[in-house]
């Protein structure tokens, strides 16, 4: 529907009230057109808040379906009216603008509610005399020339983001908790009652419509977040999946995304996580975005609002994002290849060989990716066939020792699959042996390094004994090995809860 140039204001309000993200350009280009010439042909005119308040009922559409040159044209006309609008201070002590900023929580769309109605607004009737009127403040106050240019350059910096200049400088009231919580986890150290699964995630919430602050917003925490996420130390895989698919609705949002810009000339996180947390959590309003910009001009922030909203430039920080929790949800859930390790821990014929098996063992660091293929690779042998007993002795303690190296902890891809090899050691031990007190367990407990005495006893004529190794009946004594696998056992019960209790169900 085009309404007239004559249209009374109640038609024209009608039709703006159908005007949103589901909107085609040929319905709704023509009123937003139509509303910005009327604001644009009188910015400071004594009907400048019923047009300002059309356009933000209609920025819905503005920041998610319009043209760039449709945007572009009517985000102009509001800033050239909340230009015209600025004069002398009123005597009001605050206006509507700054409290629908403070009441925002992620979606800034939701500024589009806080336009009045323009017909309510215009009638003549006092505040107190209108039953109808059911704004927070009074029409005084929705009518005062900084209020409506207050909502002028609000509209404007959702439709094109990046020049949030005059906006006050007004955030939702949790978000700056929220900065806190999130930056205690990335330093490790969780504030109390923060539940970090929780926080690493804050940037999943992107909204169905989403408005280029909102996703500029939304992947800067998803990238200051996600080598958290990707470390393991934060077990549901819900967590990574979410990140994921968030990652991956921003990136078809971006497709096609092109700038002008330079190499070098988008910014960087700088890697603390206060100073990370904040820029995500400020570029999501345009409240945020104002004192991001006067952090910048002050020296305190390393780039500008503007910077931050070109889409190229978050179509490549959704791509740098996506790749480390791709590979950390395939490594923690994933199907584990370990066919690779054949080729350093057999013969060239496939038989085999302990001595090559204790080298690669010995090399094993803690916390390598490797290190955890080696326990699987070692695990799928053990319940592949029954092998000599000194073979299924060496596998089973490179399973241990591959649980003992991983850090933080194994992830479920890993440890769920050796479950078995370890129920297969879980037997009635006798109360006595030879060996007393002298079991060696997995070796973590012996002088030096486990990975020395392992190698000693896989192949004693290629490694020598190490101080303090045990003999070989030591480290088979079903007293040795029962206890060892029930121990592991309780741990994987441990990791398996941490996964889903409180979460949710996990997937296999």
């Amino acid at each position: 529907m085009h309404a007239s140039a004559d249209a009374p204001i109640a038609g024209l309000a009608a039709a703006w009230q159908l005007v949103d993200h589901r909107s085609t350009a040929a319905t709704a280009d023509p009123l937003v057109l139509d509303c910005a010439h009327r604001l644009a042909a009188d910015p400071a005119g004594e009907r400048a808040a019923e047009w300002v308040y059309g356009l933000l009922s209609m920025t819905r559409y503005l920041a998610t379906r319009a043209g760039d040159a449709t945007a572009g044209q009517v985000a102009e006309a509001l800033r050239t009216a909340a230009r015209a609008l600025d004069g002398p201070p009123c005597g009001h002590r605050t206006h509507p603008c700054e409290s629908a900023l403070e009441q925002l929580d992620f979606d800034e769309l939701l500024l589009t509610g806080s336009a009045p109605d323009v017909v309510l607004l215009g009638n003549g009737t006092p505040t107190g005399a209108d039953p109808e009127w059911q704004e927070p403040g009074t029409k005084e106050e929705y009518r005062c020339p900084h209020a409506v240019a207050g909502f002028a350059r609000i509209a404007a910096e959702i439709i094109a983001p990046g020049t949030p200049e005059g906006i006050p400088e007004r955030v939702p009231h949790h978000h700056e908790d929220a900065i806190d919580d999130l930056a205690s986890v990335l330093h490790g150290y969780p504030r109390g009652g923060v539940e970090p699964a929780y926080e690493v995630t804050a940037g999943t919430g992107l909204p169905a419509q989403p408005t280029t602050g909102a996703l500029a917003g939304h992947l800067v925490l998803l990238h200051a977040a996600c080598w958290e996420a990707a470390s393991g130390t934060i077990r549901p895989r819900w967590v990574l999946d979410d990140m994921i698919g968030t990652l991956e609705d921003a990136l078809r949002a971006l497709e096609g995304a092109t700038c002008s810009h330079g190499d070098g000339a988008h910014p960087e996180l700088s890697g603390d996580p206060e100073t990370d947390a904040g820029t995500g959590y400020h570029l999501l309003t345009p409240g945020g975005r104002a004192r991001l910009q006067r952090s910048y001009e002050d020296g305190f922030a390393d780039a500008p609002p503007a910077a931050w909203t070109c889409r190229a430039h978050l179509r490549a920080l959704a791509h740098e994002t996506l790749g480390p929790l791709t590979t950390a949800r395939d490594r923690f859930f994933g199907e584990r290849r370990t066919e690779y390790l054949d080729a350093e821990c057999l013969r060239p014929d496939g038989t085999w060989d302990a001595a090559r098996l204790a080298g690669v063992l010995r090399s094993a660091a803690e916390g390598e990716e490797r290190t955890e293929d080696l326990g699987l690779w070692a695990g799928r042998r053990f319940v592949r066939g029954p092998g000599a007993a000194h073979e299924r002795l060496v596998l089973f303690l490179t399973v241990c020792h591959s649980l003992d190296r991983a850090y933080p902890d194994p992830p479920p891809s890993v440890y769920r699959e050796l479950r078995p090899v370890l129920e297969s050691a879980v037997a009635a031990a006798p109360e006595t042996c030879p060996h007393g007190d002298a079991h060696p367990g997995a070796g973590a407990g012996l002088p030096g390094g486990a990975g020395e005495h392992l190698a000693h006893l896989f192949a004693p004529e290629s490694f020598p004994a190490p101080k303090g190794a045990r003999e070989p009946d030591a480290w088979a004594c079903p007293r040795n090995l029962a206890p060892l696998a029930e121990e592991w056992l309780q741990w994987c019960d441990t990791w398996d809860e941490a996964a889903e209790d409180g979460y949710g169900e996990d997937d296999d």
